[in-house]
């Protein structure tokens, strides 16, 4: 320290060590990402030499972060004159002042300052400090933990109280869900999973698991999904109602990967785990998952059957997802089945229901078939159904219903429009989605209306290898509605090419599915494709 003319001045330690050993090291081959001992040690040997309240302040201030507040850092090290310190740390260019308000924020000036700083402290002085961080941002965030939860669980994990970064992460996950950022939700409650380990709690285990598989599915991961809601499952074993949930959701999963069997079998095992316990939620909801399913098989008396179970069941439990998906399948069966405005009706119901209680994926799904049902009715008004949803789905990232809705898009720049290259970019971009997803219950869709593009276009060639594409999805998933445009589309390639016994041969297969629906090809004519 030396005194001048003007007093007090900070001592400056020379940089021009540190920086020229640095630049000699990065000039190595492979050595990107590492530090140098020379300037890992120049930097120490900087720190060391501060006066001891200075050099306990940083040291502090490292388990922080890069960048911290002052009244954490506060909170963490109450001894006097914390703020002076920092202030003179600033002089030695060891830290800078980034905001002054609300409050006052800091930052080291490099990473490599901060991270030979933390190194200097013992292991166990570490964990200590992470501790009392961790518990100084929850007393200074009280009644709002969501808004740091990701910073609790980092400190709670580097400290003893590891159980508590498990909490932490969940609930950063949680948040994370709650703004449709499932990647990131995902990734924290796979963290959250990696520190609970195999021998942590199995109640907390399958809670996390079945939550990654909900964050994984809403962003349309379906393999992934799958995956940890079967894992779950073994774990709630003892659980009969989370296990039938579990059952349903895995269902869902495998309904939409065109495994038609699987999903039947996990429904049904659903309801035969909860035995004669069916007034809860958790069987409303098994409940309209078979009607959605039966309705898409074309097995109108059961599908309308399980909606109004569902449906009933709902509204005594005042449970408005299980209202408004009940709602929706109830009206797309009783629009195929004919009654097109009562239909419709309904699924305007399940659309109120759904976004007054912000349930996206539903009310993305009304949107569909809404804009689907006022195609004959009102064109404009079916316009403005298939790009809200769209806005929707996409303000919410939900992939497998965004699919749908370019579908429904193409269809519009087709028929109404007569813009056939809006319309076959809009399906080329379904048909993207469904493979990278591997949604091969709804690729047959965008792949049919492909086809008919092509036969409207008089390139009967490329039609045709549309329609055989979409038929050998079509014929292992067993859907009517995808089934009976494929048979009718071949049908009328051959006869435009004269070939009368192989026409009579697709209308033959067509009919059959039309007898076993009870459904005529003006139903499908006038709606093509619901959900």
């Amino acid at each position: 320290r030396s005194i001048g003319a003007t007093g007090y001045e900070p001592t400056r330690f020379p940089e021009e060590p540190i920086i020229e050993e640095l630049v000699r090291f990065l000039r190595e081959p492979g050595r990107a990402g590492e530090v140098p001992e020379t300037v890992h040690d120049l930097l120490a040997a900087r720190i060391d030499r501060l006066r001891e309240p200075l050099k306990r302040t940083l040291q502090v201030a490292a388990v922080l972060g890069r960048e911290f507040r002052l009244s954490v850092l506060e909170a963490v090290a109450p001894a006097a004159g914390v703020e002076g310190h920092l202030r003179e740390l600033v002089t030695h260019e060891l830290l800078r002042e980034k905001d002054v308000l609300p409050e006052p924020v800091f930052s080291f000036t490099q990473a490599l300052v901060q991270q030979v700083a933390y190194q200097s402290l013992l292991s166990k002085t570490r964990g200590e400090l992470h501790a009392r961080v961790a518990a100084a941002l929850e007393r200074l965030h009280t009644g709002r933990l969501e808004e740091v939860a990701t910073e609790l669980a980092d400190h709670y994990a580097r400290s003893p109280e590891r159980d508590r970064a498990v909490r932490y992460l969940e609930l950063a996950g949680d948040r994370a869900a709650g703004l449709f950022a499932h990647r990131e939700a995902e990734a924290h409650y796979e963290r959250a999973l990696e520190l609970l380990g195999p021998g942590g709690d199995g109640g907390t285990r399958a809670a996390l698991m079945e939550k990654v598989g909900d964050a994984a599915y809403a962003r349309g991961a379906l393999a992934t999904a799958q995956a940890r809601w079967e894992e779950a499952a073994v774990l709630a074993a003892g659980e009969p109602r989370r296990l039938a949930d579990l059952h349903r959701k895995i269902a869902t999963a495998c309904w939409a990967a065109g495994r038609r069997e699987p999903a039947l079998a996990h429904l049904e095992e659903g309801l035969a785990t909860l035995g004669e316990d069916i007034e809860n939620l958790q069987a409303a909801r098994v409940y309209h998952e078979l009607a959605r399913i039966h309705f898409r098989l074309g097995e109108h008396r059961l599908a309308t059957e399980r909606a109004r179970r569902a449906l009933d069941l709902g509204q005594r439990l005042e449970a408005p997802d299980v209202v408004a998906n009940a709602c929706n399948t109830l009206g797309v069966a009783m629009a195929r089945g004919g009654d097109l405005e009562g239909g419709a009706a309904h699924v305007a119901r399940s659309l109120e229901t759904a976004l007054a209680h912000q349930l996206g994926a539903v009310a993305s799904r009304a949107y569909t078939n809404l804009a689907v049902m006022y195609a004959t009715l009102d064109q404009d008004r079916s316009e403005r159904y298939c790009r809200e949803g769209l806005a929707l789905a996409e303000k919410i990232g939900d992939r497998l219903q965004q699919a749908w809705l370019y579908c429904v898009l193409a269809g519009g720049y087709c028929m109404i429009a007569g813009d056939y290259e809006e319309g076959v970019r809009a399906a080329e971009a379904a048909v993207e989605l469904d493979e990278a997803l591997g949604q091969k219950n709804h690729l047959p869709v965008p792949l049919i209306i492909l086809a008919q593009i092509h036969q409207c276009r008089g390139d009967h060639a490329k039609s045709e290898g549309y329609y055989q594409r979409a038929l050998a999805v079509a014929e292992s998933v067993g859907e009517p509605q995808i089934l009976v445009p494929c048979y009718e589309g071949l049908a009328t390639l051959a006869i435009e090419r004269d070939d009368a016994g192989e026409a009579e041969a697709w209308l033959a297969r067509s009919r059959r599915v039309q007898q076993a629906t009870g459904w005529t090809s003006d139903n499908f004519l006038i709606l093509p494709f619901l959900c």
